[in-house]
């Protein structure tokens, strides 16, 4: 039907254009869906201001018929009794009624043509990226610990930063994690929309200054959503949460008591199954383990080093191994000993720091996880940014930037990895890992292991972002210019476990770094060996517990 114009016009421009462009995994393309929502806006806008005018003549036009038809309703006999009004009777039934319907139909083909006439060049964010962006919500609120009725009221670690979501977009998001399995996490935003909802039925009247979205009643659609939720929980056993589903479907509408069959109660599933489907399906078992649940606790800052860890580290100025730096030394801060995890303040200047933003973002694309060997890269909800890849000699900037690395640690750079920018949105994380290689096959025999890793943070992060060593307590805040550097082996060059570490969800803010990644070889002597093996002291975090 022509009258649904909007909706059509705007589900055909999004069944043509959605392409797989993961714009939930990055901040770097989003500006293209705002883009996009603005041409729809200055579009229908366009549009209803046209309709507008065209209305308010039909009014005007159906105001003197109605005038005119109770006229003749008031006397019926002595109205008909006149050949004017006869003749006038005739000639709207038989040529303004038309007129008027064919108006009506100009209205909705200008509304249907306007709104979907120039779709080709706008974006549209998959399905991918809407469920991609709501796990980045559940994962936030489950790190961070975030309660979910203040995530919904746009609050986010106790600062407003937007407006509240509306009962629908609690309601979908809800929906969206049901269809997941995520079924933890659907009961509480469920509820939370069902909240949301009553307190608007039981408002008065909405105020001036209320959303749109929230001043709406669940439609029919709406309603047989929600009935169709309340159903699959009550099988699943979630009865209360059904239950409240279901008693705000029937306020909305009485009527549908006559068909309410929840089901057989004893064919529903036991609490031992209730229990286990409740289970985050989304993520993996390694996100169920102490190991994770510590991880999560020093990204929230709950636990830290030690006193014992913490007493011998320093902010000192250093030398590094370049006479220059006899003149200009380095600012350096100690993090950890051993292992050596260090941060250098200030290495990048924001000019240059701009330079390689722009030189990234074209050739920005959807970050994946380390394949096993012989396989092929792939994308994960392990690892959610995009990055892209630098030759050094591309620009001098990237020069500079292993040239001061050098002067910092004395390490040669012969053998590093291409330059790689990567960007974390909202949500965006790395979960736990090793930078080195476990398995020989996946780097050439002649340049070795991944010996040490360097970090340029390229932005400051308002919220989350840090980077987290779980195994020894404590995560670096991102800081514009500061370079993060630890060793990923031991001087034996066996591998240190203790390094394993993480990319926290980003709450608030863009998070754009660039790693380089330095390899063994050539390092004999700006890192020796000692006269025995120091390995042992890390075997015990080999193993996820």
């Amino acid at each position: 039907m022509r009258r649904s114009f909007v909706l059509l016009g705007v589900l055909s421009c999004l069944g043509h254009l959605c392409r797989g462009s993961d714009y939930f995994s990055s901040i770097t393309g989003l500006e293209e869906l705002l883009q996009t929502e603005d041409f729809l806006l200055r579009n229908l806008r366009t549009t209803t201001n046209a309709v507008r005018t065209s209305l308010q003549q039909l009014e005007s036009e159906l105001s003197s018929i109605e005038q005119e038809h109770a006229v003749a309703a008031k006397d019926t006999e002595n109205y008909l009794t006149n050949p004017v009004n006869v003749y006038r009777l005739m000639k709207r039934l038989h040529t303004d009624w038309p007129h008027l319907e064919g108006r009506v139909q100009q209205i909705a083909d200008r509304i249907d043509f306007n709104v979907s006439q120039q779709g080709d060049g706008l974006s549209f964010p998959s399905q991918e990226d809407v469920d991609g962006a709501a796990l980045a919500l559940v994962r936030l609120q489950s790190t961070y610990k975030l309660d979910v009725a203040q995530v919904a009221a746009g609050i986010l670690n106790g600062i407003k930063y937007g407006s509240d979501m509306s009962w629908q977009d609690c309601f979908v998001l809800g929906q969206q994690l049901f269809e997941m399995e995520d079924y933890n996490n659907t009961k509480v935003w469920l509820r939370e929309s069902m909240e949301r909802l009553g307190r608007h039925s039981h408002s008065p009247s909405p105020s001036a200054s209320a959303s749109p979205a929230l001043a709406s009643i669940p439609d029919s659609g709406t309603l047989n959503r929600m009935e169709a939720v309340a159903k699959s929980l009550f099988q699943l056993g979630d009865f209360d949460t059904a239950y409240e589903l279901s008693q705000r479907v029937l306020q909305f509408d009485p009527k549908r008591i006559r068909n309410w069959h929840l089901g057989d109660k004893g064919a529903a599933t036991t609490p031992e199954e209730a229990e286990d489907m409740a289970l985050p399906r989304h993520s993996d078992s390694y996100s169920l383990t102490q190991e994770f649940a510590h991880y999560e606790k020093v990204c929230r800052g709950e636990v830290g080093p030690s006193p014992r860890q913490e007493r011998p580290l320093r902010c000192r100025y250093s030398q590094g191994s370049h006479p220059f730096r006899r003149l200009a030394p380095l600012k350096l801060e100690e993090h950890s000993l051993d292992p050596f995890v260090v941060t250098y303040h200030d290495m990048l200047s924001p000019r240059k720091i701009s330079d390689l933003r722009l030189m990234a973002v074209p050739r920005m694309h959807r970050s994946t996880v380390n394949p096993l060997p012989g396989g092929q890269n792939k994308k994960s909800s392990f690892r959610v940014s995009k990055n892209a890849w630098l030759a050094y000699d591309s620009h001098p900037t990237m020069g500079g930037m292993l040239s001061d690395l050098s002067d910092a640690t004395g390490l040669d750079m012969t053998f590093c990895e291409q330059l790689q920018v990567a960007n974390y949105g909202v949500g965006g994380h790395y979960e736990p890992h090793w930078d080195f290689f476990r398995d020989p096959s996946h780097y050439p025999a002649e340049e070795g292991n991944r010996m040490a890793t360097a970090i340029f943070y390229l932005s400051d992060v308002e919220q989350g972002g840090a980077t987290a060593f779980p195994f020894l307590n404590f995560a670096v805040k991102p800081q514009l210019g500061n370079v993060l550097f630890w060793y990923n082996v031991h001087r034996s060059l066996d591998v240190d476990y203790r390094t394993k570490h993480a990319g926290c969800p980003v709450l608030k803010g863009s998070k754009w770094i660039g790693n380089v990644w330095i390899h063994e070889a050539t390092q004999t002597f700006a890192r020796p060996c000692d006269v025995f093996r120091d390995h042992e002291v890390s075997l015990e975090f080999e193993i996820i517990k």
